[in-house]
């Protein structure tokens, strides 16, 4: 099993998030306050939450460690999250107070103070936020204040695929790159994968109205041979047509990304979730591998941009 620790975690965290509604639109930014503190001597924490935004969240819930797992035991969360390496947990878990389930990653970015996070909250299958997360950890309490953080205005950012930022972050023109880690289908680390993205403008006929293409090569995917393809995107999701690769994804505000693409020449599938920091120079990735329902294993890790 992959070992994970709460120590990369503890101490008082401080965030800014940016919240989009069911259909993607930016819904307001939220301020984002964890206190994680050690409860006792049986591998459990403690954690304090504060989240005003669009929607708001306040209380308190523990986290029992049981090595590759934890288990969120309430009361303001209540769940399960699969600890896949060392600073990266992802969950699937509830909030009982908003009546809101959540598919949830957490990554630890290198430095271990810096953290990225996407959140997929539904009531049953109907997406009703996303979350992308942003957070410092403090140097000591009090907490000093986090860097400021450009504000974005919702009436003027709701239409605006982009959040006001004028790019789609993860789909510029450019290359993703970095050593990602491997992992087995029980979880059982398997090494290390040098993964890259390329991404560049493809001729506009592809494009249907109001939509743009972009060729992407791919290479380092650990469950896949290397491939290239035609993405499709109309600022609020992407999508391709035929092809050995096919799927689909959401985005919120060009930093997050969320869905399934199909693999046809492996014979396999990928759950892809990605998130992109503020400054657009670096980005969290996690993908879970999947052979119909049986998960033949992950990928994750961070990808740093070159525009070049």
């Amino acid at each position: 099993m992959s070992e994970g620790s709460f120590s990369r975690g503890l101490g008082e965290w401080i965030g800014s998030a940016e919240v989009y509604d069911s259909a993607g639109r930016f819904a307001g930014t939220g301020r984002d306050t964890r206190t994680v503190r050690v409860d006792d001597g049986a591998g459990r924490i403690t954690v304090d939450v504060s989240f005003e935004g669009p929607f708001s969240l306040s209380g308190t819930y523990t986290i029992a460690d049981h090595g590759s797992q934890r288990t969120y035991e309430g009361p303001l969360n209540v769940g399960l999250a699969e600890v896949l390496g060392d600073g990266l947990v992802a969950a699937h878990n509830y909030w009982p107070s908003a009546g809101l389930s959540q598919r949830f990653f957490l990554m630890a970015l290198p430095g271990g103070n810096h953290q990225l996070s996407l959140a997929l909250l539904s009531r049953g299958d109907r997406l009703r936020w996303t979350v992308v997360g942003e957070y410092q950890r403090q140097a000591g309490a009090p907490v000093r204040s986090p860097a400021p953080v450009e504000p974005i205005d919702p009436a003027a950012a709701r239409d605006d695929p982009t959040a006001g930022r004028s790019r789609l972050l993860l789909l510029r023109s450019g290359r993703w790159s970095g050593r990602l880690h491997r992992l087995g289908g029980d979880l059982e680390p398997s090494g290390t994968v040098d993964c890259s993205e390329t991404f560049s403008p493809a001729d506009p006929d592809p494009a249907p109205p109001g939509s743009e293409a972009m060729e992407v090569q791919l290479s380092g995917l650990g469950f896949a041979a290397d491939a290239s393809f035609t993405l499709l995107s109309d600022g609020w999701t992407v999508w391709t047509g035929t092809g050995d690769i096919v799927g689909s994804a959401g985005l919120s505000g060009g930093r997050g990304l969320s869905g399934q693409f199909h693999h046809d020449r492996a014979d396999c599938r990928v759950w892809r979730r990605e998130v992109a920091s503020r400054d657009g120079t670096i980005k969290a990735v996690l993908q879970i591998w999947y052979r119909g329902e049986h998960r033949l294993g992950a990928v994750y890790g961070t990808m740093a941009f070159d525009p070049a």
